[in-house]
Protein backbone atom coordinates (compact mmCIF):
# COMPACT_ATOMS: atom_id res chain seq x y z
CA UNK A 1 0.00 0.00 0.00
CA UNK A 2 1.50 3.48 -0.95
CA UNK A 3 0.29 7.30 -0.73
CA UNK A 4 -0.41 8.68 -3.91
CA UNK A 5 1.98 11.31 -3.49
CA UNK A 6 4.63 8.81 -3.60
CA UNK A 7 4.23 7.99 -7.17
CA UNK A 8 4.41 11.44 -8.13
CA UNK A 9 8.06 11.63 -9.72
CA UNK A 10 8.58 7.98 -9.96
CA UNK A 11 11.00 6.71 -13.17
CA UNK A 12 9.00 4.24 -15.39
CA UNK A 13 11.64 1.90 -16.67
CA UNK A 14 11.33 -0.83 -19.29
CA UNK A 15 12.05 -4.08 -18.77
CA UNK A 16 12.99 -5.24 -21.74
CA UNK A 17 15.01 -2.55 -23.07
CA UNK A 18 16.46 -1.02 -19.84
CA UNK A 19 15.56 2.33 -20.82
CA UNK A 20 13.83 5.07 -18.63
CA UNK A 21 10.49 6.26 -20.66
CA UNK A 22 10.07 8.89 -18.39
CA UNK A 23 8.55 10.16 -15.34
CA UNK A 24 5.03 10.01 -13.21
CA UNK A 25 3.38 13.30 -13.46
CA UNK A 26 -0.26 12.43 -12.41
CA UNK A 27 -2.89 9.20 -11.57
CA UNK A 28 -5.67 8.73 -13.30
CA UNK A 29 -8.97 7.37 -11.09
CA UNK A 30 -11.46 5.17 -12.36
CA UNK A 31 -14.49 6.74 -9.81
CA UNK A 32 -16.27 3.38 -10.65
CA UNK A 33 -14.70 0.82 -9.93
CA UNK A 34 -12.66 3.05 -7.52
CA UNK A 35 -8.66 2.29 -8.47
CA UNK A 36 -6.19 4.06 -10.64
CA UNK A 37 -6.89 3.43 -14.40
CA UNK A 38 -3.67 4.51 -15.70
CA UNK A 39 -0.73 6.74 -15.13
CA UNK A 40 0.34 9.89 -17.08
CA UNK A 41 4.00 9.78 -17.75
CA UNK A 42 5.84 12.93 -18.77
CA UNK A 43 8.87 12.10 -21.37
CA UNK A 44 12.33 13.02 -21.12
CA UNK A 45 13.47 16.74 -22.56
CA UNK A 46 12.01 20.27 -22.61
CA UNK A 47 9.38 19.56 -24.72
CA UNK A 48 8.66 15.89 -24.00
CA UNK A 49 5.47 14.71 -24.81
CA UNK A 50 3.16 13.00 -22.54
CA UNK A 51 2.23 9.60 -22.87
CA UNK A 52 -0.70 7.10 -20.98
CA UNK A 53 -0.18 3.42 -19.23
CA UNK A 54 -2.68 1.49 -18.41
CA UNK A 55 -1.94 0.72 -14.79
CA UNK A 56 -2.86 -3.37 -15.46
CA UNK A 57 0.80 -3.23 -17.47
CA UNK A 58 2.39 -2.19 -14.44
CA UNK A 59 5.00 -4.86 -13.24
CA UNK A 60 6.08 -3.50 -10.17
CA UNK A 61 6.24 -0.09 -7.74
CA UNK A 62 9.20 0.24 -5.83
CA UNK A 63 10.79 2.82 -3.89
CA UNK A 64 12.53 4.26 -6.42
CA UNK A 65 10.91 3.11 -10.02
CA UNK A 66 8.09 1.56 -11.32
CA UNK A 67 8.44 -0.73 -14.00
CA UNK A 68 7.14 -2.17 -17.43
CA UNK A 69 7.79 -4.72 -19.70
CA UNK A 70 8.36 -2.78 -22.48
CA UNK A 71 8.57 1.26 -24.05
CA UNK A 72 5.53 0.31 -25.94
CA UNK A 73 3.43 -0.40 -22.69
CA UNK A 74 3.52 4.13 -22.87
CA UNK A 75 1.34 4.94 -25.57
CA UNK A 76 -0.58 8.30 -26.45
CA UNK A 77 -3.66 9.35 -24.68
CA UNK A 78 -5.65 9.61 -27.66
CA UNK A 79 -5.35 5.68 -28.54
CA UNK A 80 -6.95 4.60 -25.42
CA UNK A 81 -10.20 5.84 -25.93
CA UNK A 82 -11.54 4.72 -22.05
CA UNK A 83 -8.68 7.01 -20.34
CA UNK A 84 -9.26 9.61 -22.03
CA UNK A 85 -12.64 9.65 -21.15
CA UNK A 86 -11.38 9.64 -17.39
CA UNK A 87 -8.95 12.04 -18.26
CA UNK A 88 -11.37 14.55 -19.49
CA UNK A 89 -13.80 13.87 -15.97
CA UNK A 90 -10.85 14.65 -13.96
CA UNK A 91 -11.75 12.82 -10.43
CA UNK A 92 -9.19 14.05 -8.28
CA UNK A 93 -10.09 13.30 -5.15
CA UNK A 94 -7.80 15.19 -3.00
CA UNK A 95 -9.67 18.06 -1.67
CA UNK A 96 -13.30 16.76 -2.16
CA UNK A 97 -15.80 17.41 0.71
CA UNK A 98 -16.82 14.13 2.76
CA UNK A 99 -20.45 14.16 3.19
CA UNK A 100 -22.53 10.71 5.01
CA UNK A 101 -25.85 8.92 3.57
CA UNK A 102 -27.40 10.89 6.36
CA UNK A 103 -26.03 14.56 4.90
CA UNK A 104 -23.29 14.41 8.40
CA UNK A 105 -20.04 16.26 7.04
CA UNK A 106 -17.02 14.74 8.00
CA UNK A 107 -14.28 16.78 6.62
CA UNK A 108 -12.40 16.17 3.54
CA UNK A 109 -10.12 13.93 1.44
CA UNK A 110 -6.46 14.95 2.07
CA UNK A 111 -4.89 12.00 1.11
CA UNK A 112 -5.50 8.20 -0.89
CA UNK A 113 -3.88 4.73 -0.46
CA UNK A 114 -3.48 2.39 -2.96
CA UNK A 115 -2.65 -1.40 -3.48
CA UNK A 116 0.00 -1.01 -5.73
CA UNK A 117 -0.45 -4.45 -7.46
CA UNK A 118 -3.72 -4.47 -8.59
CA UNK A 119 -4.24 0.10 -8.77
CA UNK A 120 -7.42 -0.30 -5.92
CA UNK A 121 -7.86 2.24 -3.73
CA UNK A 122 -7.96 0.60 -0.32
CA UNK A 123 -8.19 3.61 1.85
CA UNK A 124 -8.62 7.66 1.94
CA UNK A 125 -7.15 10.39 5.16
CA UNK A 126 -9.86 12.50 5.72
CA UNK A 127 -9.34 15.94 7.78
CA UNK A 128 -11.31 18.08 9.85
CA UNK A 129 -11.02 21.31 9.96
CA UNK A 130 -13.21 23.40 12.80
CA UNK A 131 -16.69 24.01 11.52
CA UNK A 132 -16.46 21.22 8.54
CA UNK A 133 -17.43 18.34 10.45
CA UNK A 134 -17.04 16.34 14.07
CA UNK A 135 -13.46 15.26 12.98
CA UNK A 136 -10.92 16.77 14.36
CA UNK A 137 -7.16 16.03 13.16
CA UNK A 138 -6.60 13.13 10.87
CA UNK A 139 -7.98 10.22 10.30
CA UNK A 140 -8.28 7.30 7.99
CA UNK A 141 -11.53 5.75 6.41
CA UNK A 142 -11.30 2.15 4.74
CA UNK A 143 -12.31 2.64 1.10
CA UNK A 144 -15.21 0.02 1.56
CA UNK A 145 -16.78 2.62 3.66
CA UNK A 146 -17.48 4.48 0.64
CA UNK A 147 -20.62 4.29 -1.51
CA UNK A 148 -19.94 6.91 -4.43
CA UNK A 149 -16.90 8.91 -5.49
CA UNK A 150 -17.75 11.99 -6.86
CA UNK A 151 -16.19 14.77 -8.73
CA UNK A 152 -16.51 17.02 -5.86
CA UNK A 153 -18.00 14.87 -3.10
CA UNK A 154 -16.79 11.55 -1.85
CA UNK A 155 -20.31 9.86 0.01
CA UNK A 156 -20.10 7.55 3.02
CA UNK A 157 -22.38 5.03 4.11
CA UNK A 158 -24.15 5.77 7.42
CA UNK A 159 -22.12 5.08 10.41
CA UNK A 160 -18.75 5.05 7.82
CA UNK A 161 -17.50 7.38 11.55
CA UNK A 162 -17.23 4.71 13.69
CA UNK A 163 -14.81 2.77 11.32
CA UNK A 164 -12.01 5.88 11.64
CA UNK A 165 -8.90 5.04 12.57
CA UNK A 166 -7.50 8.20 13.71
CA UNK A 167 -3.66 8.99 12.92
CA UNK A 168 -3.11 10.14 17.33
CA UNK A 169 -3.79 6.28 17.95
CA UNK A 170 -1.05 5.31 15.81
CA UNK A 171 1.36 7.70 16.83
CA UNK A 172 0.84 6.51 20.40
CA UNK A 173 1.50 3.02 19.22
CA UNK A 174 4.92 4.14 17.34
CA UNK A 175 5.44 5.90 20.49
CA UNK A 176 5.07 3.07 22.74
CA UNK A 177 7.15 0.55 20.73
CA UNK A 178 10.29 3.00 20.53
CA UNK A 179 9.97 3.09 24.54
CA UNK A 180 9.76 -0.21 24.54
CA UNK A 181 13.05 -0.74 21.70
CA UNK A 182 14.54 2.33 24.27
CA UNK A 183 14.50 0.42 27.40
CA UNK A 184 15.90 -2.69 25.93
CA UNK A 185 18.59 -1.30 24.83
CA UNK A 186 18.88 0.30 27.85
CA UNK A 187 19.20 -3.05 29.64
CA UNK A 188 21.45 -4.40 27.61
CA UNK A 189 23.70 -2.17 27.94
CA UNK A 190 23.41 -2.33 31.92
CA UNK A 191 23.88 -6.07 31.41
CA UNK A 192 27.77 -5.74 29.87
CA UNK A 193 30.20 -6.66 31.86
CA UNK A 194 33.56 -3.77 31.09
CA UNK A 195 36.61 -5.90 32.05
CA UNK A 196 38.79 -4.02 34.44
CA UNK A 197 35.32 -2.71 36.40
CA UNK A 198 34.12 -4.27 39.47
CA UNK A 199 30.65 -5.64 39.42
CA UNK A 200 28.27 -4.05 41.85
CA UNK A 201 27.74 -5.91 45.52
CA UNK A 202 24.63 -7.80 45.24
CA UNK A 203 21.85 -6.52 47.54
CA UNK A 204 18.28 -8.30 48.83
CA UNK A 205 18.47 -11.64 50.17
CA UNK A 206 21.29 -12.68 48.22
CA UNK A 207 23.98 -10.65 49.65
CA UNK A 208 22.25 -11.55 53.51
CA UNK A 209 22.63 -14.92 53.21
CA UNK A 210 25.63 -17.07 55.18
CA UNK A 211 28.03 -18.94 53.38
CA UNK A 212 27.11 -22.21 52.81
CA UNK A 213 28.47 -24.91 55.63
CA UNK A 214 31.91 -26.51 54.98
CA UNK A 215 31.62 -24.29 51.57
CA UNK A 216 35.42 -21.99 51.27
CA UNK A 217 35.67 -18.86 51.51
CA UNK A 218 36.97 -16.70 48.94
CA UNK A 219 40.28 -15.14 49.53
CA UNK A 220 38.53 -11.30 49.38
CA UNK A 221 36.11 -12.17 51.63
CA UNK A 222 38.86 -14.06 54.20
CA UNK A 223 40.52 -10.69 54.21
CA UNK A 224 37.57 -8.60 54.75
CA UNK A 225 36.15 -10.58 57.41
CA UNK A 226 39.52 -10.53 58.98
CA UNK A 227 39.84 -6.78 58.63
CA UNK A 228 36.17 -6.20 60.38
CA UNK A 229 37.48 -8.74 63.26
CA UNK A 230 40.68 -6.50 63.96
CA UNK A 231 38.16 -3.63 63.72
CA UNK A 232 35.70 -4.89 66.25
CA UNK A 233 38.92 -5.92 68.95
CA UNK A 234 40.79 -2.86 68.59
CA UNK A 235 44.79 -3.02 68.79
CA UNK A 236 46.49 -5.36 70.98
CA UNK A 237 44.15 -7.90 69.74
CA UNK A 238 46.59 -11.12 68.35
CA UNK A 239 45.35 -13.68 65.78
CA UNK A 240 45.01 -17.44 66.14
CA UNK A 241 45.09 -20.44 64.08
CA UNK A 242 42.38 -20.50 61.77
CA UNK A 243 41.11 -16.70 61.85
CA UNK A 244 40.11 -16.63 65.60
CA UNK A 245 41.48 -13.66 67.74
CA UNK A 246 42.18 -13.47 72.02
CA UNK A 247 40.63 -11.14 74.02
CA UNK A 248 43.01 -8.38 75.14
CA UNK A 249 44.26 -8.64 78.71
CA UNK A 250 43.25 -5.85 81.25
CA UNK A 251 45.79 -3.62 81.68
CA UNK A 252 48.49 -4.29 84.69
CA UNK A 253 48.57 -1.75 87.75
CA UNK A 254 50.88 1.04 86.96
CA UNK A 255 50.16 1.27 83.60
CA UNK A 256 48.47 4.01 81.80
CA UNK A 257 45.23 2.40 80.53
CA UNK A 258 41.89 3.96 79.15
CA UNK A 259 39.74 6.29 81.27
CA UNK A 260 36.90 3.87 80.39
CA UNK A 261 38.79 0.97 82.41
CA UNK A 262 40.14 3.66 85.18
CA UNK A 263 36.54 4.61 86.02
CA UNK A 264 35.46 0.76 86.16
CA UNK A 265 37.31 -0.11 89.09
CA UNK A 266 35.82 0.23 92.56
CA UNK A 267 36.97 2.70 94.65
CA UNK A 268 39.22 1.41 97.74
CA UNK A 269 37.62 1.18 101.34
Amino acid sequence: MRKSQQFKSLSVISLDEGREIGRIRDLVINPQTSEVAAIIVQRRGLFGEQKVIPYARVVSVGNNALTVQKTANAERITSLPQILGLVKEDVRLKGVRVISEGGAALGHVEEFYVDTATGKITAFEVSGAPGEGFLKGKAVLPAGEVRTIGKDILIVRNGAEENLTRNESRLAGSVKSLKEGANRLVQKVRDIHIPGEEKAEPSGPAAQAPPEPGGAMSSGALIVSGANRALSTGPGTASGHGGHGTEPEPPQNGQNGSSEAREAEPPER
